[in-house]
């Protein structure tokens, strides 16, 4: 992985916890790291409202020892690309790739994606979700789209270890479902973007009823992390051609399955027997 991708990463973790500062820098790089390969440090601070002194500072949190290297960097992994956007059917998947190809390069930014995502967890932040699903009735699951996958995903891990799970993916459903619930239930709203308006919209209005809140996204400056209680984020790539990226729903079924595991480890003896039910009610059911 190149030094480029990894400061990225660097600064999508630590993103949630620096100063208003520092946090304005990281958010500028990451909206368009390429455009700072072309300024000077005094303009970078100008953009940012910050002094040169508090770059230099964000630049060494980073893992850089000087903001010509950060340039130095961005610059050299601009330089590899071509001149003219590429059009992908599948992510980096080519017209005149072969089959051995494509399947080394989705086997890669599948695998990619979970590497990515393992690096910003947030320990404290899964146990902290863990702990609120624990009290709570009922899940709450609001989602569209690709997001889909990863809450069905997790309404049927949970389900099988006694937890009641809702997952709602209609927009009329989602605003309709959150006049219903109450303190006892939480929410939890996956959206790879953030922006997603029906699921942001449900947990705003969750929020507001004083309902506990967790999100998965992959963008910590994404409007539903405002009203998210607790933060959990994904590590994929964002790509120009395809809105969402096909690895992201793999980065949240893998977020989902962490917080499944943890809670299931923690009532360990109870979830071997609810899954020896569940197992035995769908041999009967499927064969």
């Amino acid at each position: 992985m190149s030094n480029k991708t990894n400061s990225l990463l660097e600064i999508r973790k630590k993103m949630p916890y620096l100063n208003p500062a520092l946090k304005r820098i990281g958010a500028y790089i990451l909206e368009d790291p390429n455009r700072i390969k072309f300024q000077k440090i005094k303009e970078l601070a100008s953009k940012c409202k910050v002094s040169e002194s508090t770059v230099t500072r964000f630049v060494r949190e980073i893992n850089f020892r000087s903001f010509q290297e950060l340039k130095i960097t961005i610059a050299e992994m601009s330089s590899e690309k071509t001149k003219e956007e590429e059009i992908f059917v599948y992510d980096d998947v080519l017209k005149t790739d072969t089959t051995e190809s494509i399947i080394d390069k989705v086997v890669f930014r599948n695998i990619e994606a979970l590497q990515d995502t393992k690096k910003i967890i947030n320990t404290s932040e899964i146990e902290k979700a863990v702990s609120v699903i624990e009290k709570a009735n009922t899940i709450v699951i609001y989602c569209v789209g690709n997001s889909t996958i990863a809450a069905q995903n997790m309404k049927m891990r949970f389900y099988r270890v006694g937890k009641r799970c809702m997952v709602y993916n209609d927009p009329a459903q989602q605003a309709i479902s959150v006049s219903g619930l109450n303190k006892n239930d939480i929410v939890i709203g996956i959206s790879n973007s953030g922006r997603t308006r029906p699921t942001v919209n449900s947990v705003k209005m969750a929020k507001e009823h004083g309902i506990k809140t967790i999100c998965i996204t992959n963008f910590d400056q994404s409007p539903i992390v405002k009203y998210s209680n607790i933060k959990l984020f994904t590590a994929t790539k964002e790509l120009a051609f395809i809105h969402e990226s096909m690895e992201s729903r793999l980065a949240q079924i893998l977020i989902t399955d962490i917080l499944y595991a943890n809670f299931a480890a923690k009532h360990f003896d109870e979830s071997i027997e609810l899954i020896k039910k569940s197992t035995s009610a769908l041999k009967k059911a499927l064969y």
